[in-house]
């Protein structure tokens, strides 16, 4: 096993409930490292591909949907998950994930996932669980801090909102 990828996964939030034998084990598992360049796809939208989970480890990736390619939707560096979505639900991909860098992953292909222990997997849910909730956390207090209605209409967190019946 590569050390120095031992010592990269110690420093990601993500692996930081895992022990250090269970590190070791998913760092020898088949398929866990990817490797692109500036510019490739890693994930494109409405695929239904091996619903892999990625971590990206170095570079940095953009996101963006396919209608409106030109658009970041976000910025994925060291450290975040992505994939999670279509990985919990074998769906297709959500959006499109386009290195901006050189850039390592890594990956847990669904069908690995299964072969690992059952308490290494509930692990890895219960943390995509939690990065899912405080997702929507942040997402709530954004929306709550703005509290603004499209026809301009600010509610207070107390009145009812006059345009729902």
């Amino acid at each position: 096993m590569n050390k120095n990828l031992f010592s990269i996964l110690n420093k990601i939030a993500f692996f930081s409930k895992f022990t250090d034998t269970e590190k070791r084990l998913l760092l020898s598992m088949t398929y866990f490292l990817a490797r692109f360049r500036d510019g490739d796809t890693i994930i494109r939208e409405n695929d239904k591909d091996q619903n892999s989970l990625f971590v990206m480890l170095r570079g940095s990736a953009r996101v963006t949907k396919n209608d409106t390619p030109e658009k970041t939707l976000n910025t994925i560096k060291p450290g975040d998950v992505f994939g999670e979505i279509s990985f919990l639900l074998k769906t297709q991909r959500t959006s499109n994930v386009i290195a901006t860098d050189e850039t390592v992953c890594f990956v847990l292909r669904n069908q690995y996932m299964e072969e690992l222990p059952m308490h290494l997997q509930i692990k890895i849910k219960d943390c995509l669980i939690e990065i899912l909730v405080n997702r929507l956390v942040r997402l709530d207090k954004q929306n709550v801090s703005s509290n603004v209605l499209d026809e301009g209409v600010t509610i207070a967190p107390d009145e009812p909102n006059p345009n729902v019946s």
